[in-house]
């Protein structure tokens, strides 16, 4: 009994230290580090199946800006060429951090089916987010529930990360480089 003891001391151990998931606020305060400058970014995987059509999103010069950040919530303007109708928008509802993407015309008239996206699922850590499609999403158009998107943070390299990922497969991912930040357009 003593030998059993010994083995699962260690085991209950490495259980209870285990760092449970970022329900989103610490990858709020990461990420609001970098407020205040925009960044370039570039597409580094697009198989998003556009066939013969030019998409735009296959190799445009991207900014991201990073101007509007609180504890509660950090909106993005992501530009894609002289296309300034995207933000991405982080925030926390009900304590779980929520991805939206907020798309409208020049005029500020929102999109048809606006404001998709999802809430941060149990992978969540300071540095990562994985946001499957929420119901709203889902209802609004049925085709996006193989839609998980992802935000990540590299500081090692210096990187942020943009992904979206189709029944499980990254089909695309855009990257900025945060070692090289520049004034807000």
């Amino acid at each position: 009994m003593k030998k059993l003891s010994i083995l699962i001391a260690p085991m209950l151990l490495l259980i209870s230290c285990e760092a449970p998931p970022d329900n989103g606020r610490e990858f709020l305060s990461n990420l609001g580090e970098y407020c205040g400058y925009s960044y370039e970014g570039r597409t580094t995987v697009f198989s998003l199946g556009a066939g013969d059509e030019e998409h735009p999103l296959e190799d445009p010069r991207m900014l991201m800006v990073l101007d509007e950040c609180s504890e509660e919530k950090i909106s993005i303007p992501f530009h894609v060429d002289q296309d300034q109708s995207r933000t991405w928008i982080l925030q926390m509802r009900d304590d779980q951090l929520h991805l939206s993407h907020d798309h409208r015309y020049p005029d500020g008239t929102e999109y048809d089916q606006n404001m998709y996206g999802g809430y941060s699922d149990a992978r969540g850590s300071g540095l990562k987010h994985f946001f499957p499609a929420d119901d709203l999403t889902i209802a609004e158009r049925p085709q996006r529930d193989i839609n998980v998107w992802s935000m990540e943070i590299d500081p090692e390299n210096d990187l942020f990360y943009y992904r979206l990922y189709l029944e499980g497969q990254l089909r695309f991912e855009a990257t900025f480089d945060l070692g090289d930040p520049k004034p807000l357009p």
